[in-house]
């Protein structure tokens, strides 16, 4: 199981921004594949808030020497 690398304000700036793009997605994007292309990318950002995780940043973020 993963553990969760994104925590308060950046956890709510996922939230956010998911229902910023989630409310372009119904109400300013052209009909068809580009609407649904939105509204998915807002559900991802949704659910990295939700449960705290975002594979880009285990992905790009520095890495931990572990003690020897």
């Amino acid at each position: 199981m993963a553990t969760a690398n994104i925590s308060g304000m950046v956890r709510i700036l996922f939230l956010v921004a998911g229902a910023a793009v989630a409310s372009w997605g119904l109400w300013g994007a052209d009909l068809g594949w580009t609407q649904w292309t939105w509204l998915v990318f807002a559900g991802l950002l949704i659910v990295c808030g939700l449960i705290g995780y975002s594979p880009l940043h285990s992905l790009f973020s520095p890495k931990q020497q572990k003690a020897i």
